[in-house]
């Protein structure tokens, strides 16, 4: 039962997220999207970051230095504790996590300040990382910081959609405050 809970938690999750997107219908470099669940026990959460934000590029690698970068990135990004901090005594433990690079062709969407080169008009790569964690003592957790933003210099922000016991709420992590305060 817990684990359906938190599988029709997701997919709402997801389904804001993708609404967002939508209503959005623009890439922005600095800011990316978090949807998390916490169910009982449970943590579940997707990154979705722009490939500027955490490589420096949207291209697919091409260099020896890039393609080293992108795996670099999804070996750090596939490790939770590499994106937010939980409070020790919480007891936390990584069930799953994973991390991939998606690429969309086109330039349709895309929204910045930046001139682009034609090699990053090609594509537009962002990241995903999925992540389940066990916390033995969840009730602790009456903030995640994410130290995302210490690891990615050119990330800024990012939107938060959280659903938890308390219902779905929405907000926005910044580089300058990196913490997203619980309600109890």
């Amino acid at each position: 039962m817990i684990k359906r809970n938190l599988i029709l938690i997701l997919i709402l999750a997801t389904c804001s997220l993708g609404a967002s997107a939508a209503t959005q219908s623009t890439h922005v470099h600095g800011q990316g999207q978090v949807g998390m669940a916490i169910d009982q026990n449970l943590i579940s959460m997707t990154l979705e970051s722009p490939g500027a934000d955490i490589v420096g590029f949207e291209h697919e690698a091409r260099t020896a230095e890039e393609k080293t970068a992108v795996t670099e990135a999804l070996k750090q990004l596939s490790n939770p504790m590499f994106v937010i901090q939980l409070p020790e005594s919480a007891s936390c433990k990584v069930i799953q996590a994973s991390s991939e690079v998606t690429s969309e062709n086109g330039d349709d969407g895309h929204a910045d300040n930046e001139d682009h080169n034609e090699y990053e008009s090609e594509a537009h790569g962002s990241f995903i990382a999925e992540y389940q964690l066990e916390c033995a003592n969840i009730a602790v957790i009456d903030f995640i910081t994410f130290v995302y933003f210490g690891h990615f210099r050119n990330a800024q922000s990012l939107m938060v959609v959280l659903i938890d016991k308390n219902g779905q709420h929405r907000h926005e992590i910044n580089r300058d405050i990196p913490i997203l305060y619980l309600k109890k």
